[in-house]
């Protein structure tokens, strides 16, 4: 038995330092692993001769846990990427197409509940969001366009009251705000944790 680990533990090595051009190893044909994984480093990844990132990416907390993964193609991001928090809870997940984010990504709180969830559509432009109270209870939703908030934005008391709802232009409210109370009672005070500024 200790002859099969060491052979592949030697079988390990010898990928990482031939460049990995098996197809058994975490790189594809042309790239080679650089960086060094813990306890030697915190980062690795798969590297063309040129330099561009292709094939699996990799880094770790100090600790020695996985911070993130994920991978390239021909320098770009591309497929499923994941982050997790230093105790090893996911931090956030999602695809990237050519280098942009797609589809759903979402984001969680230390503890393991969901927190955010964001759509992404193709090639960028508006990103659709929601956000959740640590406790499931919806918290608040809207647009944003290249990092400002845009279009409608609606946000609710932790009871499930609705507590503001209004529109934005450029990161700018604008238009006629509306406010509820934790009543459910409409009010001209400004409610709600994103809308108080």
């Amino acid at each position: 038995m200790w002859r099969r680990l060491s052979h592949g533990a030697l079988a390990l090595v010898a990928g990482a330092v031939l460049g990995c051009s098996s197809a058994a190893g975490p790189c594809p044909d042309g790239a080679r692993l650089t960086g060094r994984a813990p306890p030697d480093g915190v980062l690795q990844w798969c590297a063309r001769a040129d330099g561009q990132k292709h094939g699996r990416w990799a880094e770790w907390h100090a600790t020695g846990k996985l911070k993130a993964e994920g991978s390239y193609a021909d320098g770009k991001m591309e497929g499923r990427w994941v982050h997790y928090f230093e105790d090893g809870v996911k931090q956030f997940e999602g695809d990237y197409r050519g280098g942009l984010k797609q589809g759903l990504w979402t984001l969680y709180y230390e503890e393991g509940q969901k927190n955010r969830e964001e759509v992404h559509p193709p090639g960028g432009g508006e990103v659709r969001w929601t956000a959740w109270r640590s406790d499931g209870s919806k918290w608040a939703e809207g647009s944003i366009l290249g990092h400002r908030a845009q279009g409608t934005y609606s946000e609710w008391h932790a009871g499930g009251a609705l507590a503001a709802q209004g529109q934005y232009e450029k990161g700018e409210k604008t238009g006629a705000w509306k406010y509820w109370d934790v009543e459910g009672q409409s009010t001209d005070v400004p409610q709600g944790d994103f809308t108080s500024e």
